[in-house]
């Protein structure tokens, strides 16, 4: 009997715990890391992407702010008297010529293969860019006209003004821009 007795009764283990994690909780775990390094990489794409296209749109809006105030300062200080230099735009609106203050010839055009406005000083054989990925607002429209004065008594061919069109772009970033700029050297002796 006691025999039977021993064996019917099994002894009780006492269970140690391990020290350390279980497989579930390191599964638990990993499972939280990678939604939040998911997260974050969503978070860091998304920041660089936005950085991307303000850098893009800053680099267009200042190199376009350059390349206008560069021709419109340029076109203000010209010789506006054809008796003796004047400003002229070529038929297809492409090219402004003109003499500046200094009495240099400057002639601003735009190279529509190159996707350029460029500028020649003096009639040299450089021509120099201003401004790349460039193109008229509306194809076939002028990226400089100029327009006659208004009222007043001015010799034939003077000219008003100039005005400025056309887009350009860099990256994802587009820009339409727009200027006019009135002569301011202008003597008439009669």
């Amino acid at each position: 009997m006691e025999y039977a007795k021993l064996h019917k009764r099994k002894p009780k283990m006492a269970r140690r715990r391990r020290a350390g994690l279980s497989l579930v909780e390191i599964l638990v775990a990993l499972a939280i890391t990678a939604l939040l390094l998911a997260a974050t990489a969503a978070a860091f794409d998304a920041a660089l992407s936005s950085y991307r296209i303000n850098h893009d749109l800053s680099m267009v809006s200042m190199s376009t702010r350059n390349c206008l105030y560069q021709m419109t300062g340029t076109i203000r200080s010209a010789w506006n008297d054809p008796a003796v230099d004047t400003i002229e735009v070529n038929t297809d609106g492409t090219e402004c010529s003109l003499v500046d203050a200094a009495g240099r010839d400057i002639i601003y055009r735009y190279d529509a293969g190159a996707g350029q406005l460029q500028v020649n000083v003096d009639g040299g054989a450089d021509w120099y860019v201003f401004l790349d990925n460039v193109q008229p607002v509306v194809a076939g429209e002028p990226i400089f006209s100029t327009v006659a004065p208004q009222g007043g008594d001015f010799p034939a061919g003077t000219v008003g003004k100039v005005e400025i069109k056309f887009k350009t772009e860099r990256g994802s970033a587009r820009w339409t821009v727009s200027a006019a700029a009135v002569p301011r050297n202008v003597v008439y002796v009669k």
